[in-house]
């Protein structure tokens, strides 16, 4: 795959050149998160991956790793990978999980979710 680059250089005035660059066959680029997205990124970092990535609570039984958590078809528990069921476990709690109920608007549910597609 090619990407045409147009590179403004400042030699003698304004002249605009174009380069080629080659792109691996196996580089993936990660398009930009949309805003909704980048809230649900913020609302992952500070809520979930303290237990889900870094396990900074020292918690015996390490939480599963969220990681690609929708390219399954299930769940780490057997659940199906939906919207509903990850919402479902995020306001009731499952486990040594806590439910966030009281501390999440709709809002920043989707955020979430729309998020952890991505991730």
């Amino acid at each position: 795959m090619r990407l045409l680059k147009l590179v403004a250089t400042v030699a003698s005035g304004l002249a605009l050149t174009a380069c080629v660059v080659t792109i691996p066959a196996g580089c993936h680029f990660r398009s930009a998160l949309t805003p909704q997205q980048a809230e649900g990124k913020r609302l992952y970092d500070t809520g979930c991956a303290h237990c889900h990535e870094e396990n900074d609570l020292h918690l015996k039984k390490v939480p599963p790793n969220l990681h690609g958590i929708f390219s399954h078809k299930t769940l780490p528990d057997g659940a199906p990978a939906t919207d509903a069921e990850v919402e479902r476990i995020l306001l009731a709690g499952k486990g040594l999980m806590p439910s966030f109920a009281y501390q999440m608007t709709k809002e920043q549910m989707d955020a979430l979710l729309a998020y952890l597609h991505t991730y």
